[in-house]
């Protein structure tokens, strides 16, 4: 509620010349300033000034589930919406603004400015029953893994398991508010769920591990590096299409790009290796060039596109 203050305009002294109020009427004006109304004229001048605000009536100035916005601490967010912003989705669930961004939520507009989707709410909570595939998903090894990964899934929403693939994908790691949001939809403390997050993504990247050496790598880890380095708008797909759809043949694609430019990376491994059949290899200006019976000399990238020789390991091509 507002403070009023009222003043008594006081009489000019007789002869004072100086900032003297004049004799007679008055006329009334009005000042406007932030947060202060001074009416002025014959008799008492009022001023009213706000002694306090309740910026929970503040407003984010978006509409739709931006409207809700507010920062990390739980003030209501002002001067635009940020990306650390939270918001509530109309089940409840808070997310922060970032990740209703990835899972096609929200989105910036031309001027810099968050705007909702339109239907993207609802398109984000089909996703897993519309992307999970059921015949060709790809198990753990370990049975009661795969039991854990069957547990969370049922006890945790579409919406929130979506989130923690978009969280892993983007920065390695659930986010804290996606994560006590899972534990007490699944009724555990948060601290259980991290635990059960950990073994279920430590089951993940083994299983990635797997897969890139049955394509032919002795030696997984490189290959991971190079990708995140060279290749990480299509290394975050594959592992979403790992996370999402229990698929792991989105990394082979990477796989063959990253063995066909080894020259450029690995040239020695090249030209040390034990290629057989009469196989040799050397470099000229930066290109290793393969001599191959029967086909003639030819440039690595070229015979491992065609299919003319064949990886089989790291440092041992024939």
């Amino acid at each position: 509620m507002a403070t009023v203050h009222t003043f008594q305009a006081m009489s000019a002294p007789e002869g004072s010349t100086s900032n003297a109020v004049p004799e007679g009427v008055i006329p009334p004006s009005i000042r406007h300033q932030p947060g202060v109304v001074s009416v002025n004229g014959e008799g008492p001048a009022v001023t009213t000034r706000p002694n306090g605000l309740n910026t929970s009536e503040w407003q984010s100035g978006s509409a739709g589930i931006l409207s809700s916005a507010r920062t990390t601490v739980g003030a209501p967010s002002t001067g635009g919406v940020k990306a650390s912003d939270i918001i509530t989705l109309p089940n409840g669930m808070e997310v922060s603004v970032a990740m209703a961004e990835q899972l096609g939520m929200v989105q910036m507009d031309g001027n810099g400015r968050y705007v909702e989707v339109q239907g993207g709410v609802d398109a984000a909570s089909r996703q897993p029953e519309q992307e999970a595939p059921v015949d060709d998903a790809e198990g753990f090894a370990d049975p009661k893994a795969e039991a854990d990964l069957m547990e969370l899934a049922q006890n945790v929403s579409p919406s929130l398991q979506v989130g923690a693939v978009a969280d892993v994908v983007r920065t390695g790691a659930v986010d804290p508010l996606t994560l006590n949001r899972a534990a007490a939809e699944a009724g555990i403390e948060p601290a259980q769920m991290q635990a059960k997050v950990d073994a279920t993504m430590a089951q993940f990247r083994a299983q990635a591990v797997a897969a890139v050496q049955g394509f032919g790598s002795a030696d997984p880890e490189d290959f991971f590096e190079w990708a995140q380095t060279h290749t990480p708008d299509l290394l975050k797909e594959a592992m979403q299409q790992h996370g999402l759809q229990r698929s792991t043949k989105g990394y082979e694609p990477i796989y063959r790009t990253f063995i066909g430019s080894m020259e450029l990376h690995d040239p020695q491994s090249i030209l040390e290796a034990e290629f057989g059949g009469g196989i040799t290899a050397r470099q000229e200006r930066g290109t290793v060039i393969l001599n191959i019976p029967g086909k003639g000399e030819i440039p690595y990238g070229v015979a491992v596109k065609s299919g003319l020789i064949k990886v089989t390991d790291m440092g041992r091509r024939r």
